[in-house]
């Protein structure tokens, strides 16, 4: 799901969530050098190389980080998919009643966006799943950042800030890039009655499936 703390936490809700679309995946844990894009070229090369025996017997990275999945996309020679795209391709053909609902208010990370243009998968599949999708003013390719990439914790918050202040009370904000929600969720004032939840989230509590014995 990403490097340390782009999204760890739910790199095990990914594997359910793929299981349960029937599709073979495992964790793998290394830093793909995310942390020195556009300052130091020759580290991430250098952690391109060192990763190699750890993905060496693997067909595919399925990666949820916006960043995490533009920099092995540009830098490493392994086949990889942001997770969006492998649950839509699982999702679209099928025909299932699921038990998504409710309004939910979508934010375009950064790099999935604006580098990767990936806006309608994501949106496709909270809308398969069963959920109304809601949009920002600013969004898709034109989309603001949520803030969590700066190194500096006031303009995080103040890029969070300014992005939740365009939510309407009540809303249900998610994003599939768990850096992007992580931050939402840190700076989220306990008093705007607006919620933050992790993408995968939604999608696994919508997917009335159980898991492939064979799995």
């Amino acid at each position: 799901m990403g490097c340390d703390e782009c999204g760890r936490d739910e790199a095990y809700l990914a594997v359910k969530v793929l299981k349960k679309l029937g599709v073979k995946a495992e964790v793998r844990d290394f830093h793909c050098g995310c942390d020195f894009f556009g300052t130091d070229e020759e580290r991430i090369k250098e952690l391109v190389k060192a990763n190699e025996r750890v993905l060496d017997d693997c067909q595919m990275v399925i990666v949820g980080c916006g960043r995490c999945y533009h920099v092995i996309k540009k830098y490493y020679s392994i086949k990889s998919k942001h997770i969006a795209v492998v649950i839509h391709d699982r999702l679209k053909d099928m025909h299932h009643e699921f038990a998504g609902h409710g309004d939910v208010l979508y934010h375009d990370p950064c790099y999935l966006s604006r580098f990767e243009h990936i806006v309608d998968s994501p949106r496709e599949i909270l809308s398969i799943l069963g959920y109304n999708v809601r949009e920002f003013k600013n969004n898709k390719e034109k989309t603001d950042c949520c803030g969590d990439y700066s190194t500096i914790q006031s303009l995080r918050g103040r890029a969070a800030e300014i992005r939740l202040a365009q939510a309407p009370k009540g809303a249900l904000i998610t994003a599939a890039c768990p850096k992007c929600t992580r931050n939402f969720a840190d700076f989220n004032k306990l008093n705007s009655k607006i919620t933050v939840k992790p993408f995968l989230e939604l999608v696994d509590e919508a997917l009335n499936i159980e898991i492939p014995v064979k799995l």
